[in-house]
């Protein structure tokens, strides 16, 4: 089948990753940097102790919690959101199947030149 055929049938995943990624962009991305760093402080308290000033080591960990934290969170929208079109997809698969089998109309194109 043509590329363009497959992307007609997954109209409803893209939609539902498309919504998702902009509830992500609201909802989803300070509470993943927040809980991230939370998960990086602990695990540097843990590994380097928390007496001190905090070094170059500690900030990286705790840098690397928060990227974590906001990556899983963008992972988890985009999973959700993704699985919730295709099932909500689900009732219009014949009509999406129907439009992607159909052949495209070739409408010939006149090309006129004017000569000088």
């Amino acid at each position: 089948m043509n590329t363009t055929r497959n992307h007609i049938q997954l109209l409803p995943t893209y939609v539902g990753t498309g919504i998702s990624f902009l509830a992500y962009l609201l909802l989803g991305a300070v509470p993943g940097i927040l809980y991230g760093g939370y998960m990086g402080l602990m695990m540097s308290s843990a590994l380097f102790g928390t007496a001190g000033q905090p070094t170059l080591l500690d900030r990286v960990v705790t840098g690397g919690g928060m990227a974590l934290g906001l990556l899983a969170s963008l992972f988890f929208f985009l999973v959700v959101g993704a699985f919730t079109g295709t099932v909500l997809g689900l009732p219009f698969a014949p009509i999406l199947r129907r439009l992607a089998e159909t052949e495209p109309e070739v409408v010939p194109v006149e090309v006129h030149v004017e000569q000088q």
